[in-house]
């Protein structure tokens, strides 16, 4: 019986070393179970955080895609609208082009009108200046007679009869600058 407490008392022993064993197996465990129980709640809330931030991120996606299908409306019309105001610039090309092609044709009309005018006035300044022209050639005494004769002390012309009464009446001056002269200091002159 001794052998029979003794192999009792060893398997006791063995019992009690197994139940050691699986009572720390159990403290393992229980640690493990609470270590992923502290995991799974540190993976909830991070996954919560991580919902929330997909949630806002869909949110933004959401707003972007709004804004850049605003966006894309707003550049189509701005393009019409500059698609319309390109039409109207060639137009205004074209009726800038048809008023300066006219304003040529204008300009060349008034130049020949000027050149008409301005050959009617030509004729009429010549004409003036001819004028002007005989009376210079006139004698400076009786402005009538054209300038035949030149007194060679002062060089002053006159038409041969008023330098003849001059002579004649011995009172040889000139009439203009009072020079005294002779017969000889005066010589004919063509002009």
């Amino acid at each position: 019986m001794e052998k029979e407490i003794q192999q009792a008392n060893t398997s006791l022993d063995f019992y009690n070393m197994k139940a050691a064993r699986i009572e720390d197996q159990l403290r393992f465990c229980s640690d493990q179970v609470q270590k992923l129980g502290e995991e799974r709640f540190q993976k909830s809330v991070s996954l919560e955080n991580t919902q929330k931030r997909l949630s806002d991120m869909r949110r933004s996606s959401h707003q972007a895609k709004e804004s850049l299908e605003d966006s894309q409306f707003k550049i189509e019309r701005s393009r019409a609208a500059l698609l319309e105001l390109q039409i109207e610039i060639e137009r205004e090309r074209f009726k800038k082009k048809r008023i300066e092609e006219e304003l040529e044709v204008a300009r060349r009309k008034v130049v020949l009108l000027q050149a008409k005018t301005e050959g009617n006035s030509m004729i009429e300044r010549l004409q003036e200046e001819l004028r002007e022209y005989r009376e210079i050639l006139k004698c400076s005494i009786c402005l009538d007679r054209p300038k035949e004769v030149v007194i060679t002390k002062c060089y002053h012309l006159f038409c041969n009869p008023c330098v003849h009464k001059v002579t004649e009446n011995r009172h040889r001056k000139c009439l203009v600058c009072a020079a005294s002269f002779g017969a000889n200091d005066v010589k004919p002159v063509y002009i």
